[in-house]
């Protein structure tokens, strides 16, 4: 993140104000930056001038700043040239050069110094063959048992998050395979079923430009990748409704996952088409053991609650081959190839994890053309990535975000119009959630708001499953819950936040560290907001009581 000081520069804050914010804020200890380091067989580029590769992506973590997040990208490049570290790497060049998960320099392990590590794998190779034994062969640069244990110790220790991807049959699959959690969350080896570049079998998800006609077998016009996977015509994907581990009702409003969710537009609905991806896994074996080491893949939660487990948050589909040309053959039409799978580790204490079914979504070969347009299309795939780099990040370092971002809103417009004595915790709340929602998006405000309950450890999981079964079947709208916890977060910081607009500067007091600032307004927010659901219930089962059938 970044610190109070360099946030408050990119908001809409008068300057008369910032220094005795800085001031105020001194005891919150924030991390300038989300330090992510991106690994890339040498097959994958991080140079524009080769299209195959991922240079735009890059360059576009490295410029965004999302309310108080802000991005720091090194690459590192997994080859078979002795272990270096680059003084001053260019932009698009690596840090890091014959690089290993458990690489270390100057007496430290380089991945320590990450929140995040992003794999993008080619390796083995791109042969067809049916045989996986190539994926362990010495010149795959295979995981080594020591790097998976590094790796594993990471996602423990520092909580990190971890996303990979490869492609079709076992591309990345050298790199990928056994890391945990991710390795089973994707299909990567032939014994695994993926799918291979051609055949019937292949997932071809190519869409033709408009205007769109069908084109009979033998017709006049090919789907090929070398027409269409760089075009601006994108594939639909179906997104899934989704509900947090920690919000125990079915909820009143359906809304996707947060690293599918704009600000603006809704719904991420769209990827880049390409002729030959691969595929999540729906339902991973939860029981197994790691392949390097024998302990549980998946750990079990630390809070009593159920296990966390991964979901797949998008799935995609493809043509039917009856109705079109395809240039690489027949294949039938399908409507659920899952895309996007995610798995948050926070309730097991390890790190978040995300896989894509393929890296042709991220590269510059099939996103160059729409980042160029910068149309709708754009706007949402590029938000994915963004949101992949909010999504991951350790328990922690979103929710202080969410903090700062409260003291901050005292001081903008939403604060000086909406913050006032005569109204209620619910009209500060939906002031608030509106004005972070512009930024952040519905989806993480959200989130955010229901990971507190789990890292301010007010309410334990099992009681928040005890208060789901109890308001089951009813008709709950989340955004009344949200609403009471942010109105009592502006409502704890409202004096305060008074004082410094008022105060000689050199009288303005520390405020309180966020944890201990905020635990007492959650949970008197959690009170209300079930008081309120109950009368509420009780009203409408009073309501239908008082029903009397009409006699003619």
């Amino acid at each position: 993140m970044l610190t109070p000081a360099e946030f408050l520069r990119d908001i809409e804050i008068h300057p008369h104000f910032q220094s005795r914010i800085v001031d105020w804020l001194k005891p919150w200890r924030l991390k300038s930056c989300v330090d992510i380091l991106i690994v890339v067989d040498v097959e994958i580029s991080t140079t524009p001038s080769n299209s195959f590769g991922i240079a735009s992506v890059i360059e576009l973590l490295r410029s965004t700043t999302v309310g108080c997040m802000k991005f720091r990208v090194d690459i590192a490049l997994r080859s078979n040239e002795a272990f270096s570290v680059v003084a001053n790497p260019g932009p698009t060049q690596p840090k890091y050069r014959g690089f290993r998960f458990n690489s270390a320099t100057g007496g430290a392990d380089v991945i320590d110094r990450y929140e995040q590590i992003w794999c993008f794998g080619f390796k083995p190779n791109n042969s067809g063959s049916a045989d996986d034994s190539q994926i362990d062969a010495a010149g795959a640069l295979p995981a080594s048992n020591p790097e998976l244990n590094k790796l594993d110790q990471w996602m423990k220790d520092r909580k990190g998050g971890l996303f990979g991807t490869g492609d079709h049959h076992f591309l990345g699959a050298s790199m990928c395979r056994r890391i945990p959690r991710l390795g089973t969350m994707r299909r990567w080896t032939n014994a695994d079923g993926v799918p291979p570049i051609g055949g019937i079998n292949r997932i071809d998800t190519l869409r033709p430009p408009p205007p769109v006609t069908s084109f009979q077998a033998g017709g006049p016009a090919f789907l090929s990748n070398g027409a269409h996977q760089g075009d601006l015509t994108v594939q639909p994907i179906r997104w899934v409704a989704w509900k947090s581990v920690y919000w125990p009702f079915a909820g009143k409003r359906k809304r996707p996952h947060p690293v599918l969710c704009h600000p603006t537009l809704g719904p991420i609905d769209v990827m880049p088409d390409h002729a030959h991806e691969g595929l999540c896994v729906p339902n991973p074996n939860l029981s197994a053991n790691k392949k390097f080491r024998n302990e549980p893949e998946y750990p079990n939660a630390t809070d009593g609650g159920p296990k966390p487990q991964p979901q797949i948050i998008a799935y995609g589909s493809n043509l039917d081959s009856d109705d079109w040309n395809f240039a690489k053959g027949a294949q039938p039409g399908r409507s659920n190839n899952p895309m996007i799978a995610v798995y948050d580790g926070h309730r097991a204490g390890v790190g978040r994890v995300a896989t894509d079914s393929t890296w042709h979504h991220w590269m510059d070969v099939n996103i160059n053309a729409l980042r160029a347009a910068n149309n709708d299309d754009w706007k949402k795939i590029s938000r994915y990535f963004i949101n992949l780099a909010l999504w991951l990040n350790p328990p922690g370092f979103s929710t202080r975000c969410l903090y700062l971002s409260v003291v901050a809103s005292h001081f903008e417009s939403v604060g000086f119009q909406e913050y006032h004595p005569g109204a209620s915790t619910a009209e500060l709340g939906r002031a608030l959630r509106l004005h972070l929602g512009k930024v952040y998006g519905p989806c993480w405000v959200t989130e955010r708001i229901w990971e507190l309950a789990h890292e301010l450890r007010q309410i334990p999981q099992r009681h928040l499953m005890e208060l789901g079964k109890r308001f089951e079947g009813s008709d709950i709208d989340e955004e009344d819950f949200e609403d009471l916890v942010l109105g009592r977060m502006v409502e704890a910081t409202l004096k305060p936040a008074d004082l410094v607009k008022g105060a000689d500067p050199g009288s303005i007091k520390a405020l309180a560290v966020p944890e201990k600032l905020f635990a007492r307004p959650f949970a008197a927010a959690m009170a209300d907001f079930t008081k309120e659901t109950e009368r509420r219930l009780k009203l409408q089962s009073g309501v239908v009581r008082g029903l009397r059938p009409v006699r003619g």
